[in-house]
This record gives structure tokens, C-alpha cells and sequence, in this order.
């Protein structure tokens, strides 16, 4: 399978809307307070459970067609488990999921979406404590998804600088 790689460019700044709000940050008395770590954003704020943390990283760019294409990587912790979630634009083929691999030679990861929203479609997956080990190594993290209809997916390469301060203050 042939695929077509997307130069990205970082873009700072956090989505607004239903995808990164908790719901328990309605709930937080403060404003949550977020932090750079190379190419991630740790977003935290308090809970009535204590502090939680989760890091974040944006990436958008343009297709041949000039429409602009933005994927969202998340990673936070439930309960003690890490989870990845990646926000894609819509009009993805939901059928294959997504497919991930840390510096294109690791374990393939596939991920299902979960749901789609105004803002794109969320696919996500638990990871393993190898799995986070090899993303605290690595340099890029490839995601490949499918645009409806269409046979060739885009690869998107997550830049994985600061992964590994960031994980720290998962919480």
C-alpha cells in the first residue's frame, strides 16, 4: 500500500469545544493552567478528585486540493491506564480506524473511532507500558487514516520532542 505523507507544522493554541473540555472542568474552581514541553501542551486543572493532567499536540496542514487538514493527538490517563486519542477531520472512511507506529518501524497500534463531532471524528486506544516506552524513545509518531472513497491514506508524523516531560504530568 502506497501512501502519501503530509508535511505538518506545529500550531499552537488549544481547540475550544466538546472534544477538550472534561466534564469536570466545568467544575474546576480555577483556570487551568498548561505547560510547553517541546512540541506538547500539558493542559491541568483541579478536580474535586485532585489535579488532573493531559498533554496534547496539534498539527495542521494542506491536501493537494488546498483544504486544510488538522489532526489533534490527546494522551491522559484512565485511572491508571494511558489512553491516546487522535481527533481527525470529517469525511474520514470509519471503517479501518486508524493505524499508528512510532518512528514507521515499531508495532502497528490500530485504533477504532470512537465517535464523530462537530469539530472531526475521535479514534482512540488504551496503550501499553511498552507501547508508552517506545513513544518516550521514538522521534515521530505516524497516524494514517483514509478520506472516504479513497485507497491512498494520509500519514500524518507526530513529533514525539517533549513526550516524554509531558507523560511525567499525566496525572
Amino acid at each position: 500500500m502506497t501512501t502519501r505523507t503530509i508535511p505538518t507544522r506545529l500550531h499552537t493554541g488549544l481547540l475550544t469545544g466538546l472534544l477538550l473540555a472534561w466534564p469536570t472542568l466545568a467544575a474546576a474552581q480555577q483556570e487551568p493552567e498548561t505547560s510547553s514541553y517541546q512540541d506538547w501542551q500539558v493542559t491541568c486543572f483541579e478536580t474535586g478528585a485532585g489535579e488532573r493532567c493531559q498533554m496534547r499536540q496539534m498539527l495542521q496542514t494542506q491536501d493537494e486540493q488546498a483544504d486544510e487538514l488538522s489532526l489533534q493527538a490527546t494522551v491522559s490517563l484512565d485511572g491508571d491506564q494511558p489512553v491516546i486519542e487522535m481527533l481527525l477531520p470529517l469525511g474520514v472512511d470509519l471503517r479501518p480506524g486508524i493505524r499508528m507506529q512510532v518512528d514507521r518501524s515499531g508495532e502497528e497500534m490500530d485504533a477504532p473511532y470512537v465517535t464523530c463531532v462537530q469539530q472531526g471524528c475521535v479514534a482512540g486506544r488504551e496503550l501499553s507500558e511498552a507501547q508508552m516506552g517506545a513513544m518516550r524513545a521514538g522521534r515521530t509518531l505516524s497516524v494514517a487514516f483514509r478520506a472516504l472513497h479513497q485507497e491512498q491514506p494520509f500519514v500524518f508524523d507526530i513529533s514525539l520532542m517533549g513526550f516524554t516531560a509531558a507523560s511525567e504530568r499525566l496525572r
